[in-house]
C-alpha cells in the first residue's frame, strides 16, 4: 500500500530476482566516497620536454617526474585541496609532498613483484630534473632496503602475524594522523599530499587505483602508456586532424575533498602544463 505519512511515498516490490536478492545480503548501502576520472593529454610537448631535459643531464628524466611536478603545482595553486582530514574536519597541509609508487623486484616472477614507494617533500618547489635526481636516489636505497625511512619497517610489518596486522594498522593510524603524533621509527606523513604511481612502463593505458585508507591521499593519479591515435589540433587556420602521442591520466579522488567543479579545474590546469611544460620552470 501507498505511505501517506512517511518521508517517502513508496511500496514493497513482491517480486524480486534471485541475483538483486543476493545482491542485497552480499553488499551494505553505499560508503565509498571515491570519484574517477580519465584525461588524453596531446604528449608531444612533453615528450620534447624531456628528450631536451635528458641532454642537459644524466638522470634520467620521465613522464612520472614531469606529471609529479606538474600535479604539486596545481596542489599547490588549490590550496584547499591540500588537505588532511582528522575527527571530521578538514586541515589545511603545510607541504606539497608527492608520493611515488615503485616496484620492487619489477622484473621478478610475478607473485614475488612487491611494491614501495618514495616521497618527495616540497615536490611544488623543486624542478623536474630536481625530483628526478631524488627519485632515482630514493628509488635504488627503497630497493636496497637502505632507506632512512623505510629500512626495516617493511620487515618488520612483514614479521606481523595477518591477525594483528589490521589491529596494529588502525592503531598506528590513529596516533600518526588523529593524534598528529610522530612515532619513533616511523616515517613523518609517509604517503604525503597526492600519489602517482606509472603503469604506462608496463604497456597499459587504462586503469584506475583505489583510494589507499591509510595514506589519507584525496587523489591517486595513474600514467598510462603513450600511444599513436587521431587527434585533432588547433592551428590559425582552423582546426586539423593529425596523429599525435597521446597521454592517457586515470585519477582516483575522494569526493569529500572534490567536488566536479574543483576536479574540472585540476584536469583543465593539469593539461595546461603538461602542454606547456617549460612553465614548470619559470
Amino acid at each position: 500500500m501507498l505511505s501517506d505519512m512517511g518521508n517517502v511515498r513508496l511500496r514493497r516490490l513482491k517480486h524480486v530476482s534471485t541475483f538483486r536478492r543476493l545482491a542485497l545480503a552480499a553488499w551494505g548501502a553505499p560508503v565509498d566516497p571515491t570519484i574517477h576520472g580519465t584525461l588524453e593529454i596531446d604528449a608531444t610537448a612533453a615528450l620534447d620536454y624531456l628528450e631536451r631535459a635528458r641532454g642537459r643531464s644524466d638522470v634520467k628524466v620521465t613522464l612520472t617526474h614531469l606529471v609529479g611536478r606538474a600535479l604539486a603545482t596545481v596542489l599547490a595553486e588549490y590550496p584547499e585541496l591540500n588537505v588532511l582530514i582528522r575527527w571530521g574536519r578538514f586541515y589545511q597541509r603545510d607541504d606539497v609532498d608527492i608520493f611515488f609508487q615503485v616496484a620492487l623486484q619489477a622484473t621478478a616472477a610475478l607473485g614475488d613483484v612487491d611494491l614501495s614507494g618514495v616521497v618527495v617533500r616540497n615536490a611544488d618547489r623543486k624542478t623536474v630534473l630536481e625530483i628526478a635526481g631524488e627519485f632515482a636516489a630514493r628509488v635504488q636505497r627503497v630497493r636496497d632496503d637502505r632507506d632512512p625511512e623505510l629500512a626495516g619497517l617493511r620487515n618488520r610489518l612483514g614479521q606481523v602475524p595477518p591477525l594483528l596486522l589490521r589491529p596494529l594498522q588502525s592503531v598506528l593510524d590513529f596516533i600518526q594522523y588523529s593524534f598528529n603524533i610522530k612515532l619513533p621509527g616511523l616515517p613523518r606523513d609517509a604517503f604525503g599530499s597526492a600519489m602517482i604511481t606509472n603503469i604506462g612502463m608496463f604497456g597499459t593505458r587504462w586503469a584506475y587505483a583505489p583510494l589507499f585508507p591509510p595514506s589519507h591521499c584525496p587523489i591517486v593519479v595513474l600514467i598510462g602508456a603513450v600511444h599513436s591515435k587521431p587527434w585533432v589540433i588547433h592551428e590559425p587556420t582552423g582546426e586539423q586532424l593529425a596523429i599525435r602521442p597521446i597521454l592517457p591520466l586515470h585519477a582516483s579522488m575522494d569526493h569529500r575533498v572534490l567536488d566536479g567543479v574543483q576536479a574540472a579545474r585540476v584536469a583543465t590546469r593539469l593539461e595546461h602544463l603538461l602542454m606547456h611544460p617549460d612553465e614548470l620552470d619559470a
